[in-house]
């Protein structure tokens, strides 16, 4: 992105810091459409006025902003932004005492000083280097800068009435791509001003819109984060009184995303309703952390690769990984063991979820006393000490929140997730990545492993992948650092005959087979139907036999999960023998089926459709759209103004931008039916369509 703003016409302010952290990261990433970063980099405006505030030094109660020059040596640790008077005693208080914090990472050096300064900032550094608290303090010393008196903590009757905030009070916006990493940064700024008067409220969509809405109007606001949908449709409202005349600072996180995913026209949009550079002065602080950014992480983490025998023997060796991983971190000197497991779609992430917590306990395993007085008892688990968390887009946002929080603060835990985490989330000290079933493309994969081996710290990837996607691996995956596995004696294991297995492993197929027994019949059925999107580009025989086995060596169903007819039309299975459509199974030799994979189907609806085809026809109907993949068609869809599912929007990852571009704005039927469903159109939590997907734009 930083590649990108230098080669832009528009000439940057002299007082803008160009940062780039970690001698070892390579350039950000490419911008598509560079002209865009013109359009910000002229928003950027640094006023003389600031230089003035910046150089004098502030008595009143140590609120002191004294130029770094006057002092000799760089800032290193908190401690010293209080030493020398460049940050309140109370926040430095917060950071040492309450957060626990001593150094400052090599970011937080870098733009820490350069925005305490007054200066503008262009930063680019790698996820979990601490660059939120990089952004926080500068803003948050600004407010305090100009309003001393909230700079300690309001109690009593003034406290309950927010300080008589307002809802036009707001000083700082920080825009942020996603609804996690905007949640992520609120808890972060939360506890940051914990001992002053300083609000800090969010402004995302899901479940919760109209009760952020709310709180911003009955609390006040000093600090905003949100999406860029969200306080688009907040500061449009001009009945909901949310203003920001006073603005003092605006911060783009994960700027190049903001960028590249489209986002522009709704961040010009917010821009309109806030004063003008001109007529009120505010610095602007950007931050990337983009895919070269990851580059260092998948290529230093060690990376296994374990094919399994079939879909029915991956939830056991997960298990088996688990306990083997936990059985490490007893040893002295181990870090506990906190891993991310990825799935492709939300059925399979909701059905991995409740067997893992559903496995019966280990007999001879050691588990904690359960204390029966405690509101809190410990519930027995295979995988003690870990605790078992989900999170995907069918959750509402307080249940997401919920279970991100938790998970960022146990020791020890399982984190089973879709893709709404795999970037821009910072959970700290996970050791392992688990990606179950060959990711979308290669970028996916990157991104999820950066979730590891953060901070300095060390971590390990690993991709547990079904025998039948063995052939596209290599062609998906190429160049990355995977070696083969045979550790895990539940991979190898064929679950469709009887044979003599190690008894660890006889151990865990148990404990998986009696752990299904107890999931709901739904998240199976659920789960089966989804395998039929994720799978889609595999041959029809070898995708149904490979589901019924699962349905029947693992979930122990005798009789398949149901499909519909309407489905199995759609996917082109009507007349594959051995599945049960409409309650009736399909008779016949599987031999004499037609065996190309879903996305060559004549109807359109395999991987990309068909160019010439029901559904599909041509680039401007069905463009990218597909069963696997993809919605009904509406690629760029009918004239763009329609289409029934959008581009890439559909069932399986439903609505990855669900309709971007068809009916993004203009119809389509939804952004899709699951996961993803309905980036940014009508298909999210927040505009109405099938289930709740959301959109990681709300």
């Amino acid at each position: 992105m930083l590649g990108a703003l230098r080669r832009c016409s528009t000439a940057l302010p002299r007082s803008v810091a160009h940062i780039s952290t970690a001698p070892r990261i390579s350039a950000v990433s490419k911008i598509s459409r560079p002209y865009n970063a013109a359009l910000i980099t002229r928003s950027l405006h640094q006023s003389s006025q600031w230089k003035q505030q910046n150089a004098a030094v502030a008595e009143d109660e140590g609120l002191g902003f004294q130029s770094e020059q006057n002092d000799n040596g760089p800032i290193t640790t908190f401690a010293d932004l209080g030493k020398r008077q460049l940050v309140s005693k109370g926040v430095v208080q917060t950071l040492i005492k309450d957060m626990g914090l001593e150094n400052m990472t090599e970011v937080q050096t870098a733009t820490i000083n350069q925005a305490l300064n007054g200066n503008d900032i262009l930063a680019q550094a790698k996820t979990g280097t601490g660059k939120t608290l990089g952004f926080l303090i500068p803003v948050l010393q600004n407010i305090l800068k100009t309003d001393s008196s909230l700079g300690e903590r309001s109690r009593g009757y003034a406290a309950r009435r927010g300080n008589r905030t307002t809802a036009d009070d707001i000083r700082a916006i920080i825009v942020s791509p996603t609804r996690e990493l905007a949640e992520q940064i609120a808890v972060e700024a939360k506890r940051l001003v914990a001992n002053t008067s300083v609000i800090v409220q969010t402004a995302v969509g899901g479940t919760q819109k109209s009760a952020g809405l709310r709180a911003i109007q009955r609390q006040g606001c000093h600090i905003l984060v949100g999406t860029p949908g969200r306080l688009k449709d907040i500061f449009s409202d001009k009945y909901s009184g949310v203003e920001a005349p006073g603005l003092d600072a605006l911060v783009f996180d994960e700027a190049d995303r903001l960028l590249d995913q489209g986002f522009w026209p709704e961040i010009q949009e917010i821009m309109n309703f806030l004063p003008k550079p001109e007529e009120k002065s505010r610095q602007t602080l950007m931050f990337s952390a983009t895919v070269p950014n990851e580059e260092p992480t998948h290529a230093r983490v060690p990376q296994h690769l374990v094919t399994v025998n079939g879909l029915e023997n991956t939830v056991p060796a997960i298990v088996e990984l688990c306990k083997n991983a936990i059985a490490d971190a007893s040893q002295p000197d181990a870090r506990p063991f906190k891993a991310i497991i990825y799935f492709n779609s939300t059925a399979e992430v909701t059905l991995a979820s409740a067997a893992l917590t559903e496995l019966p306990v280990d007999e001879d395993s050691v588990q904690p006393q359960q204390d029966t007085r405690s509101r809190f008892r410990t519930v027995p688990s295979a995988l003690y000490p870990a605790r078992i968390f989900e999170i995907h887009s069918r959750l509402s946002q307080a249940q997401r929140t919920r279970a991100s929080d938790n998970f960022r603060k146990c020791s020890s835990g399982i984190l089973v997730s879709s893709d709404v985490t795999a970037r821009g989330m910072d959970f700290p000290n996970v050791t392992h990545v688990i990606q179950v079933g060959m990711p979308r493309d290669r970028e996916t994969y990157i991104h999820r492993i950066g979730r590891t081996a953060r901070a300095g710290k060390e971590g390990q990837g690993w991709l547990i992948s079904p025998m039948i996607e063995a052939q596209d691996l290599p062609r998906k995956l190429r160049d990355l650092p995977l070696k083969k596995d045979t550790t895990l004696a539940t991979a190898s294991v064929d679950m469709t005959r009887e044979a003599d297995v190690p008894r660890s492993a006889a151990t865990i197929l148990a404990q998986v087979a009696e752990a299904y027994k107890r999931v709901p019949m739904q998240a199976k059925g659920d789960a089966y139907r989804g395998y039929i999107g994720t799978y889609g580009f595999i041959r029809k025989k070898a995708l149904v036999k490979a589901i019924n086995n699962l349905s029947r060596y693992a979930w122990g169903m005798s009789t398949p999960p149901e499909i519909s007819s309407a489905l199995a039309r759609r996917v082109g299975l009507t007349r594959v023998p051995g599945l049960n459509i409409d309650g009736r199974i399909i008779e016949g030799n599987i031999d004499d089926v037609d065996d190309r994979p879903i996305r060559s189907n004549d109807n359109g609806f395999g991987y990309g459709g068909g160019r010439n085809r029901p559904y599909s026809n041509d680039r401007n109907e069905g463009g990218r759209g597909g069963f696997g993949r993809g919605g009904f068609g509406g690629g760029r869809d009918n004239d763009r103004r329609g289409g029934f599912g959008g581009d890439r929007g559909g069932f399986s990852r439903g609505g990855e931008r669900g309709g971007e571009r068809g009916g993004e704005r203009r119809g389509g039927f939804s952004g899709g039916f699951s996961s993803r469903g309905g980036d940014r159109t009508f298909g999210g939590e927040s505009r109405g369509g099938f289930s709740r997907g959301g959109g990681d734009r709300y």
